[in-house]
C-alpha cells in the first residue's frame, strides 16, 4: 500500500468536502432594552453596513411598570453590539407609531417606511422614507399622490425603489423609483405587465429593477425594468404566481414562484431562463442574490417548520446547518435569511433560546459571516509530518 498517496487521497477528499459546505460564524446583533423585546435584520451592504427594526420596553418613570415602545427602524453595529434607531414620521410617542429600515447602501443611506400620525383606531398609514446616517434625519419622501408608499430598495447612488398609490381612495398600487439628489419619485406606472398594479423591489447599480406586476387576466409575475422597458419573468409552472425580490449588478433576479405542485420554490432568473432552485421539504423563497450568484431566503422543511436557506454553488443549504454544534445550540429555529452580501455575509432573524429548559425564546436579529479557512487546512499539518515521519521510516528500512 501506498501510504503517501492513500493520505493524500483522503486530504483531497477532505479538503473537497470542506470547500463543498460552507462554514458560517453566528453573531446575536442584540435588541433593544426591555422585556418581550424584539428585533430584525433586514439588509446588509458591501461594506457591511446593517439596517432592520428593533422594539423594546421603556420604564414608565416612578414605577416599576414598563410602556412598550414602538417599533423603530434601526441600524445594527455587528462589533459594538450598538443598536441605533431612528424614530418615526410620526414622532416618538403615540400608539401605533412605527418604522422599517428595509434597505441600506454603502453610504449608510437607509431607505424604508414610517408610520406618519399616531393612530388610536390601528388604521396606520405608511410614507417611505430616506434615512440620512451623516445627517441623522428621517426624510418623508412622499408618494405619487394617494395616501400611502413605501419604500424597499436603495441602491449607491441613492435611487429608492418601493410603491405608491396615485388614487387618493388608495386603491392603486404602482412602482417607484426616488431620486435622493433630485427629491424627484417616478411612478412606473401599473400597467408595466398590462395589469393594473406594480411593486418594485430591489434596484442595482445600474438603475435595473426588480418586483412584480399584474397582468392582463389577473395573475402577477415577476419582472425587471431597465432603460424604461418592463420584462416579464414568467413563473416556474408557466402560467401561475411568481414575484421579483432582489437582482444583482449582472442583472439577475430572484424570488420565488409558484410551481406545478403547487407549491413555492425560489428561483434565480439569468437574464434567459428563470431556474427553479428547489427546496428542503417545503416551500421556498428567494429574499437576496449577490454578484456571486448565492441566494438566501426563507421557507418550511418537510415537516412545515421554518428554516432560512442558502443556495450557494448549485445547493441548497439549510442554514443553521452549517453552523457549529455551539451555534446552532444558541438558536431554537433561523427563521429569515434576508439578505447576503458579495462576502458571504449574511443577516435575517431567528429565534434565540433564552430559557431552552421551559421553551422559552426571544426574535433577535443575527448575522452569520463565512469562515474564510476551511477545516481541511488544519490536517495539513499533522498530515504533512505524518508523510515526512514515514519517508525517514521507509529510508531507514531500506538502509537496513
Amino acid at each position: 500500500m501506498n501510504t503517501k498517496i492513500s493520505l493524500l487521497a483522503v486530504l483531497a477528499a477532505a479538503s473537497f468536502n470542506s470547500y463543498a459546505v460552507p462554514a458560517y460564524r453566528l453573531s446575536d446583533l442584540g435588541v433593544l432594552p426591555g422585556d418581550r423585546a424584539f428585533s430584525q435584520a433586514y439588509s446588509i451592504s458591501e461594506n457591511g453596513l446593517i439596517s432592520g427594526r428593533a422594539r423594546g420596553r421603556m420604564q414608565i418613570p416612578g414605577t416599576t411598570d414598563q410602556l412598550r415602545g414602538p417599533t423603530n427602524a434601526v441600524r445594527f453595529y455587528s462589533e459594538s453590539g450598538y443598536i441605533q434607531t431612528m424614530g418615526t414620521l410620526g414622532g416618538t410617542s403615540g400608539h401605533g407609531l412605527a418604522s422599517y429600515g428595509r434597505a441600506i447602501n454603502n453610504s449608510g443611506l437607509v431607505a424604508g417606511y414610517s408610520t406618519i400620525t399616531p393612530d388610536p383606531n390601528h388604521a396606520r398609514q405608511y410614507h417611505a422614507f430616506v434615512n440620512d446616517y451623516g445627517k441623522g434625519t428621517m426624510k418623508d419622501i412622499g408618494t405619487l399622490g394617494g395616501p400611502e408608499s413605501r419604500a424597499y430598495g436603495i441602491n449607491n447612488h441613492g435611487k429608492v425603489v418601493g410603491w405608491s398609490n396615485t388614487k387618493a381612495d388608495g386603491s392603486d398600487h404602482v412602482a417607484f423609483v426616488y431620486d435622493s439628489e433630485t427629491g424627484a419619485m417616478t411612478g412606473l406606472g401599473g400597467n408595466l405587465l398590462g395589469g393594473s398594479r406594480s411593486f418594485a423591489f430591489d434596484i442595482n447599480d445600474l438603475g435595473q429593477v426588480a418586483g412584480t406586476a399584474t397582468l392582463a387576466d389577473g395573475s402577477a409575475h415577476a419582472f425587471a425594468y431597465s432603460n424604461g422597458t418592463a420584462t416579464d419573468l414568467g413563473s416556474l409552472d408557466n402560467s401561475g404566481y411568481s414575484e421579483a425580490r432582489a437582482i444583482n449588478e449582472n442583472g439577475w433576479v430572484t424570488g420565488w414562484s409558484l410551481t406545478e405542485s403547487k407549491d413555492y420554490h425560489a428561483f434565480i432568473h439569468n437574464g434567459t431562463e428563470m431556474v427553479d432552485l428547489g427546496s428542503l421539504g417545503g416551500d421556498t423563497k428567494g429574499l437576496d442574490i449577490n454578484n456571486k450568484a448565492q441566494v438566501v431566503g426563507s421557507g418550511t422543511d418537510a415537516e412545515g417548520k421554518s428554516i432560512a436557506f442558502l443556495y450557494s454553488d448549485g445547493q441548497m443549504f439549510n442554514l443553521i446547518d452549517l453552523l457549529s454544534p455551539s451555534d446552532r445550540a444558541m438558536l431554537k429555529e433561523i427563521r429569515e435569511a434576508a439578505s447576503i452580501n458579495d462576502d458571504g455575509t449574511i443577516v435575517g432573524r431567528a429565534s434565540f433560546w433564552t430559557d431552552e429548559a421551559n421553551g422559552k425564546s426571544q426574535t433577535r436579529a443575527f448575522m452569520v459571516s463565512a469562515v474564510p479557512v476551511p477545516g481541511a487546512i488544519f490536517l495539513m499539518g499533522p498530515a504533512i509530518g505524518f508523510l515526512g515521519f514515514m519517508g525517514k521510516r521507509r529510508a531507514r528500512q531500506q538502509a537496513a
